[in-house]
């Protein structure tokens, strides 16, 4: 995902950018192995779901079963053509950290109300929302629940589940 060029500038901040920390309530990684984990050769998606692959480093956005955890966004975007906007994804090969449970700011592609369930699309990690048991088709269940809501497409708070 990429914007056009900085054009305008805005008079107030956002309340928070899909991927970032949103509270300072405890955080925590998945475990990696010794070399850390990588993006896999699609490169990944911040602000999403993502799974370990069957060699047990690298990671990318399409996957069965519960996902690994979420693609924080941690500066490891990269900007690699002249006058890009703005990355949200991360090259083939670069470090990646998941995050298996705090508080993120996300976007769903469906509107969310407190409590419901964060489920992540089998397709590409994005997150959809609904109520608890109820998965829409083609994702699963994460584990995490929506603490803020929002219409569709907005920044949404999800947190991660209190056990790993």
């Amino acid at each position: 995902m990429s914007t056009e060029f900085q054009r305008s500038v805005n008079y107030t901040w956002p309340q928070g950018y899909a991927g970032g920390v949103a509270s300072a309530n405890p955080r925590r990684s998945v475990i990696s192995p010794e070399a850390g984990f990588r993006a896999g050769s699609s490169g990944l998606l911040i602000a999403a779901f993502a799974w370990v692959n069957q060699d047990g480093m690298t990671v990318s956005n399409t996957g069965n079963g519960k996902p690994a955890g979420f693609v924080h966004r941690d500066q490891q975007g990269l900007t690699t053509q002249y006058l890009q906007g703005a990355t949200m994804s991360i090259p083939a090969g670069f470090a990646v950290t998941l995050s298996s449970g705090g508080d993120y700011w996300a976007l769903s592609q469906t509107d969310a109300t407190v409590g419901q369930s964060v489920y992540a699309s089998t397709k590409d990690g994005t997150l959809q929302t609904a109520a608890p048991g109820s998965a829409p088709q083609n994702t699963v269940d994460t584990g995490w629940i929506v603490t803020q809501g929002a219409p569709a497409g907005t920044e949404i708070i999800i947190t991660g589940p209190l056990t790993a």
